[in-house]
């Protein structure tokens, strides 16, 4: 009994540290985007935000225990696996939790229903958008993984499909309650943060179930190919796993199509969606397909041309279905991801964002391509000190990195640099391309001098010792791989930076500040944000009543008042707005 108790408090006591990393990142995710949202409704009270924290983080963590002994509870009656939830240690644990937390949230949950009836506030603010964001996605990954193992204990015949069932449907119902409830509680615009995390988890897990999906499908492809006259690349029996992914890819896609179609894509060029889309879709798929097909060349290389570890086709080919599957399905993500970005006729932006990003990430996998050359042209001096490995494979691995990112950045690259000579004034005065300038030369340049200060260290040492020789240009060989390597590329787009230095460029627009003064409106806030592109700021009128914003006449009025701060006061004779300084 005490050996069971002790696994309960580690799986407790696991379950609420595994979240640790999670809460961090949403909590990230949410500032940031607050931030860009630039809310606008100020808080009645400094010490509202201290009191709101105590009682979602109560509400949340009686949340976790409820759900945790439901499905414990619900997992004993359809059977669970006997060495797990079946004795009466584990089942005094599991009514523990619903007897204390079920009234205790149902209690804080009524005092929260009635807080915010009194004040609106309470609703709208970081806390309760983050507490509400992490609870989606915490419901989220344990009803994914949970219908997942429950899928294949189903088809496996295992014991614990019980367990996993019952998990699944409690986490699946506490899922769709918490969505219900935050929908009709959070502001949209801040509660659609969670459908972008919900989209880039559930795409992951789709990713990684098609890629096991193509994997097995190449691999019995390539089984049925002969490389020699006594070898074939029978390397899987995919008999035994022909559900394998498959169960991932159904529940993950369509938990994607509710996060991404059905929610998080319906607005497009927010900035949220334009940073998802860019970093998540463009550039880590890009990443994805690029590094897989380098690895999937690389093998093929090695076994013609290198020298490989081992003379068994289906042992060197292993991982060849896996890399070759990984680089299809990440090119076709990057091509989807691509393919939502606006095509405007005039150049803008969010193009040039697009190109700049693809062309700095061939550009750095083919900086590394070519610090490897380096590495191996010194290596080809010395026995190589690469376990497994050899100068020739270095040489072979450097070359198809550059064979794979060289073309991707010199495409994107060269028609960037055609755009400059054509429209000079639109491109060389874009803060995307000042940026993308600092970023290589200023990084570069520190990269190379830190290489450099570990060259000259390594020079000293070797003379100071009386070991200099080849053993010390052999151990400074990444060094000098990176020194030389990065050193181009910093020095090149410092020539160019020379050259545009004197065109001015503006970081960003002149925005209107306006503040309201009237009746709370989150509807108008959100109206005139998107016609204006202004920083809206409310404070409530307590004096008057019965009065409401015209929305169409404000946005109509900030348009034409000159000025970048406005004070716009509503009272029962009208609207009036104010040019102000401060």
């Amino acid at each position: 009994m005490a050996g069971v108790s002790m696994w309960w408090g580690v799986q407790i006591m696991s379950i609420i540290f595994s979240f640790i990393p999670l809460l961090l990142m949403v909590a990230i995710v949410v500032l940031v985007v607050r931030k860009v949202s630039n809310k606008g409704i100020k808080s009645n009270s400094s010490a509202q935000p201290v009191r709101l924290f105590f009682q979602y983080a109560l509400a949340l963590g009686l949340f976790i225990t409820l759900t945790v002994g439901l499905s414990g509870l619900l997992g004993r009656v359809l059977g669970a696996s006997t060495d797990v939830v079946s004795d009466q240690t584990s089942l005094a644990s599991n009514l523990a939790f619903v007897v204390v937390s079920g009234p205790l949230l149902a209690w804080l949950i009524i005092w929260l229903k009635r807080s915010i009836a009194a004040n609106p506030h309470d609703a709208a603010g970081f806390v309760p958008t983050f507490f509400a964001t992490l609870s989606a996605i915490i419901s989220l990954l344990t009803f994914l993984s949970s219908a997942i193992a429950a899928a294949y204990n189903v088809i496996d015949g295992d014991s614990a499909v019980g367990y996993t069932s019952a998990r699944a449907i409690v986490w699946g119902i506490a899922l769709v309650a918490v969505l219900r409830v935050s929908n009709a509680v959070i502001p949209k615009d801040d509660f659609r943060i969670q459908y972008f995390v919900g989209s880039l988890i559930t795409a992951i897990a789709a990713i990684v179930g098609l890629i096991k999906v193509l994997s097995n499908l190449l691999a019995e492809l390539l089984s049925q190919l002969t490389v020699s006259e006594t070898q074939s690349l029978e390397m899987v029996t995919t008999i035994d796993r022909a559900f394998d992914g498959f169960v991932v890819l159904a529940f993950s896609s369509a938990l994607w199509f509710y996060y991404w179609i059905k929610n998080a894509n319906v607005k497009m060029n927010q900035p949220i969606w334009l940073l998802y889309v860019l970093v998540a879709g463009v550039g880590g798929s890009l990443v994805l397909g690029l590094t897989s097909l380098t690895i999937t060349i690389y093998q093929t290389f090695v076994w013609f041309i290198g020298n490989p570890s081992t003379q068994v086709a289906a042992e060197h080919f292993d991982g060849l279905p896996s890399a070759a599957a990984s680089a299809v399905v990440g090119l076709l993500a990057w091509w989807y991801h691509k393919s939502l970005l606006p095509n405007d006729s005039v150049r803008s932006e969010t193009q040039r964002i697009y190109e700049y990003l693809v062309a700095a990430i061939g550009l750095v996998a083919s900086t590394v391509g070519l610090a490897i050359i380096i590495v191996a042209i010194i290596e080809s001096f010395n026995v190589s000190v690469i376990i497994g490995d050899d100068a020739a494979n270095t040489l072979i691995g450097a070359a198809t990195v550059i064979l794979v990112s060289g073309p991707v950045w010199w495409r994107f690259w060269n028609r960037i640099q055609s755009l400059v000579k054509t429209s000079p004034d639109q491109e060389l005065a874009s803060p995307i391309r000042r940026i993308y300038l600092f970023l290589l030369f200023g990084v570069g340049g520190i990269a190379a001098i830190i290489s450099l200060i570990i060259v000259v260290f390594q020079v000293f040492d070797g003379i100071l010792s009386s070991n200099f020789g080849n053993n010390t240009l052999n151990e400074m060989r990444f060094a000098l791989g990176i020194l030389i390597s990065t050193g181009v590329v910093a020095t090149y787009h410092w020539a160019i930076f020379r050259h545009e230095k004197d065109v001015e460029v503006e970081f960003g627009t002149k925005t209107k500040s306006v503040v309201l003064v009237g009746p709370s409106d989150a509807n108008l806030i959100n109206e005139l944000k998107a016609a204006t592109g202004a920083h809206v700021t409310l404070w409530q009128r307590t004096d008057v009543k019965d009065i409401s914003w015209p929305s169409e006449k404000i946005i109509e009025l900030v348009e034409q008042t000159e000025g970048e701060q406005l004070l716009v006061v509503l009272s029962s004779t009208g609207v009036i707005v104010i040019p102000v300084a401060h």
